[in-house]
């Protein structure tokens, strides 16, 4: 939270989810075109050492219906928390590909719905692993065909995107929802 210019809000209500799955070949471009070879830390893990990741989770970010910018979503609602273990971070990193990204996504999102970070990323795998998913990058309008053909609980739904990520939101019963556009 003390690096993040937005901050926090407690006080947003959590109205819906949103998945929020990036195209790790994509985010890895990126970040070695702004970069090179002196990556950040927080991307070394998902993009060095011939590492090879498709879709991963990017997070799982309660959202507020009535938000209107970022800063109207709840985020880090408990304020920073103390690093979690290895223990709890390992079984996660074919999922989301880094200790410090899943730190993160936990103290910014998962703290302002879930009990602990375990059944925050428990959640996250269970709702990544009920989704079949491209091998190969797409245009937008082809990811969403392909998602929609694929995946029987997608076909009437509005699913979000932005740059190298796709968005899938869910009600608070989780199942899946039109996201807000």
């Amino acid at each position: 939270m003390r690096d993040d210019p937005i901050g926090q809000n407690a006080n947003a209500s959590v109205d819906y989810y949103m998945l929020v799955l990036s195209w790790s070949p994509s985010f890895c471009a990126s970040q070695r075109e702004k970069y090179g070879n002196q990556l950040p830390s927080s991307a070394q893990y998902q993009c060095e050492n011939n590492r090879t990741f498709g879709w991963v989770v990017h997070g799982l970010w309660p959202q507020n219906a009535k938000a209107r910018s970022v800063a109207d979503h709840p985020r880090f609602c408990q304020g920073d928390l103390p690093v979690l273990p290895k223990s709890i971070v390992e079984p996660y990193l074919t999922l989301s590909p880094g200790a410090k990204l899943l730190q993160g996504e936990w103290e910014k999102h998962g703290s302002c719905a879930f009990n602990s970070a375990e059944q925050y990323f428990a959640k996250e795998q269970e709702l990544f692993n009920g989704l079949r998913l491209p091998k190969e990058n797409l245009s937008r309008s082809e990811l969403f065909r392909w998602m929609k053909q694929n995946n029987p609980q997608l076909k009437n739904t509005y699913l979000g995107a932005s740059r190298n990520e796709l968005f899938i939101c869910y009600n608070k019963q989780w199942q899946v929802i039109d996201c807000q556009k």
